[in-house]
Formats: C-alpha cells, structure tokens, sequence
C-alpha cells in the first residue's frame, strides 16, 4: 500500500502538470525549458550523485546484467513490432516500432524505481538508461532511416551519458567528491522527479477521444505496457539476482520513451504519430503501472 501511494503522488504531480498545461499557465516554450533543464542538468546531477557509492565485485556484476538484459530486451522488442507492424507504411513502421521498443525509463523510471525499491535500486536504472541510449541511437535510428541514420557518436552529446561516465569512473575508483559539492549535485537533481512529472502531465493535453480508435496504437500501449514487461517475469525463473530482474522490469513497464516523438522529428517520420503515442500510453500508464508494481 505503500508503494501504491508513492505511485498516486507521482500521478498527482502529472495532473499538476496537465492542469497547468490546459490553463495556459505554461506554455510550450515553458515546457521546453522545463524538458532542458532536466535533461541537461538534474538528471546529471542526480545520477552523479546517486554514483557515489561503495564498488563491490557483486554490485559490479549485477550492473552488468543489468546493461545486457537492457539491450537483449529493447533489441528483442524492436525486432518483435518490426515484424508485427510490416504491413504499415515505411515511416509509420518506424515511428509504431520505435515507440513500442524503447520506455520512457529515464523521466517516469527513475521516480518509481525510487518509490519502488528504494533509493539504493537508482544505480540499476542508470544503467538501463545508459543502454537504453545506446539502442536508440542505433537499432532504433536504423529503424528510422537505415545504416546512415545509425549515430552512436550523438551519444556524446549527451549530457546524461557523460554523467554515467563520469559518476562510473567515481564508481569503480572510490573517488568521493567533496561533500559540498554531492549535496549541491543532490539538491539540483531532487528536482528531476517533479518537474518531469509535471512536464510529462503538460503532454498530456494533446489526446483527443479518437486517438482511441487507432488499432495499432492500442497495440502499441499494449505491447509497451503490458507483453513486454510481462516477459521480463519470466526471468525470475533464473538464477538471475532478484534486484537486477526487477529494475529491468520496472523500467520496461513505463510507457512510450519521449525521445522516440524527438527522433521521428529529426528523420521526418511522422512526429504527430509519436507524440501521440507517447501521450496515450503515459496516460494509460496510470492504470497500468500501479498493477504491474503489484507483480514486483
């Protein structure tokens, strides 16, 4: 139950951001520079300082598993919906197959693994996220536009990425920063979860009644939802360690990844569909997410 209620605040704080959004009290401009100062300073931030943490060779090892079956998983997803959504138009493919592959586990992940399994359980979705990157710059670019639209390099860019480079060198050194520095590194990424809570409620205004009338949509949710996260169970049956199964897990049950709306964009690929998809599955995610935490 209490799990349950940490899940309804993060809810609260979408519907914050949603009623925001619908009074026209922030505008897009607004979200955009609410979306930038997640992506390129909080989440930073709070990866840094949730790194700085012990090494030990058993943590080491399930961070492995974690990046691995992160990779197997989003590869295994994208291979699944290229194959279930052939007979839909090239672009339309790729945006339906993006969307159904990739969780928004950096924005919604983050915050539930916390409310979930504790502050300890981040390092694991910080890894997820790493791979997670990793797979839409390559697999889910390739989807998009083929070999030339594969851009591992654009992972450089990535203020995020330099985070897990920099907080893993902290990691596996026993490098500690200065105190003062981790607490400022702490507050500044206190905030990532409600303000992506709120910015993901601010979306949220785009659904209309007949996005509900696109099948492969609904397909779609379901698949992201639902059948995907539903097969990581199945690892429980594996010597796997618990913690490693359930953060995979956690991470894959979120809904539609907003970079996915960002990609479709940048290669001209129906961005409407996108983010469309990202909306109705966060919105759908509301119903689904409180039962899937049931099956942790």
């Amino acid at each position: 139950m209490t799990v349950f209620l940490q899940v309804m605040t993060l809810f609260l704080l979408i519907l914050s951001g949603f009623f925001a959004a619908k009074k026209n009290i922030l505008d897009d401009k607004g979200l955009r520079g609410l979306n930038t100062l997640v992506l390129n300073f909080a989440q930073p931030a709070l990866i840094l300082s949730k790194l700085q943490t012990p090494a030990t060779p058993e943590l080491i090892g399930e961070l492995l598993w974690v990046f691995v079956l992160t990779c197997a998983t989003i590869a295994l997803a994208g291979l699944i919906a290229f194959r279930l959504f052939a007979r839909e138009a090239p672009k339309r493919r790729a945006v339906l197959t993006n969307l159904s592959m990739v969780s928004n586990c950096g924005f919604m992940g983050y915050p539930v693994i916390t409310a979930t399994m504790g502050e300890e359980a981040l390092i694991y979705a910080v890894i997820f996220v790493t791979a997670f990157n990793l797979m839409c710059w390559t697999l889910g670019a390739y989807f998009y536009g083929g070999r030339k639209a594969m851009q591992p390099l654009k992972l450089l860019t990535n203020p995020t990425i330099w985070a897990v480079a920099a907080g893993m060198l902290f990691f596996l050194t026993g490098w500690m920063l200065p105190g003062f520095v981790n607490d400022a590194l702490a507050m500044m990424g206190a905030t990532t979860t409600p303000v992506a809570m709120f910015v993901i409620g601010a979306r949220l205004i785009s659904l209309r009644a007949d996005h509900l009338k696109d099948v492969k949509l609904l397909t779609v949710c379901a698949l992201r939802l639902l059948v995907f996260p539903a097969l990581i169970l199945l690892l429980r049956f594996t010597p796997l360690p618990e913690m490693v199964v359930s953060s995979v897990y956690l991470c894959t049950a979120m809904p539609c990844a907003a970079l996915t709306a960002m990609q479709a964009e940048r290669y001209d690929c129906e961005r409407e569909l996108a983010s469309r998809g990202v909306a109705l599955s966060t919105a759908l995610s509301m119903v689904t997410v409180p039962l899937m935490l049931m099956l942790v």
